[in-house]
């Protein structure tokens, strides 16, 4: 029964010095992995929103950065936060559509403010982490996702439709229709880590497809700076705290337990996956995975981009 539990093929775990290029590689395919979906996260949720190009620019290199810093801070466990594993952070889908409504009613300045205070609610739950799993359980959790995500159709379907001018209308759905069909089969029948790379593979595929249908602009990409600075700076806050904040800070701090649970949940995933022997769970790790996110909530805030 024992041997059954050990994972005889994990090299490292995540208190164990790995050789510098070994770490090196796997960070290298760690970030080729994310890297797409977490910049797609913020392209999709500034669309939604009706930023301009500024905003995108100033979005992506902030999130960038602020993935960064919370994604070292879970590796080194900084004082209480982090959980001293390799857990990389990047902006949540979940709050696309609050986050639209938030910047149609007040703007980024309130998005901003509505995001740091709800990251005062992932600092409650790593504080009372035992109490609140007993209310707020995986299904709970579950639920609320699937219904967040059926809340994305409409801005989905519209950005389906949204092609130029000297382009087919039904180009756009047969970009969808093969991104999604190729997605499918790869979480259905790829083999072993195939699949963890299927989104990076999808998205090379759909954008070739996009590139034969005219749908993408190569003379943007190459006229594009490769190094720099975005000109767009956070847009601040909105301390004017109207009914607009308190309309909207009800799904702001409902969003931001349900994301604070999933984070719990992953870090037990994580922890689990890390260890050789199975062991008991330690809930200061996870304590510190959900503080330390609460921590990238608030720069999200600060720099008024989507929240890791």
């Amino acid at each position: 029964m024992q041997a059954s539990r050990t994972k005889e093929n994990l090299r490292f775990e995540s208190d164990d010095r790995s050789p510098p290029l070994l770490s090196l590689l796997v960070a290298a395919q760690c970030i080729m992995l994310v890297l797409a979906p977490l910049v797609l996260t913020v392209i999709i949720t500034g669309k939604a929103t009706e930023q301009g190009d500024d905003y995108l620019n100033w979005a992506i290199f902030a999130m960038l950065v602020i993935s960064g810093v919370i994604t070292a801070i879970q590796a080194v466990r900084l004082w209480r936060l982090g959980c001293g594993q390799m857990a990389i952070m990047g902006p949540t889908i979940q709050f696309v559509v609050a986050s639209a409504a938030a910047a149609s009613e007040g703007g980024p300045e309130l998005l901003a403010t509505l995001i740091v205070a709800s990251s005062l609610f992932q600092f409650a739950v790593a504080a009372w982490l035992p109490f609140l799993r007993r209310i707020i359980t995986p299904v709970v959790t579950g639920t609320v996702l699937m219904l967040i995500a059926a809340t994305l159709l409409p801005i989905v379907f519209d950005r389906m439709i949204d092609v130029p001018e000297d382009a087919s209308q039904a180009s756009g759905p047969a970009v969808a229709l093969v991104t999604i069909v190729l997605s499918t089969i790869l979480a259905l029948r790829a083999p072993g880590l195939w699949k963890l790379w299927s989104p990076l593979i999808c998205i090379v595929i759909g954008t070739i497809v996009a590139a034969l249908l005219g749908l993408y602009s190569f003379q943007r990409v190459i006229d594009a700076p490769w190094v720099g600075l975005p000109d767009t700076k956070a847009p601040g806050f909105d301390l004017s705290f109207g009914p607009e904040f308190w309309a909207l800070l009800p799904t702001f701090a409902v969003l931001s337990l349900v994301l604070a649970i999933k984070v719990t949940s992953d870090s037990v995933i994580i922890q689990t996956a890390s260890q050789r022997e199975q062991r008991a769970i330690d809930f200061r790790r996870v304590q510190g995975t959900v503080g330390a996110n609460g921590i990238g909530m608030i720069l999200s805030g600060i720099a008024g981009v989507p929240p890791t």
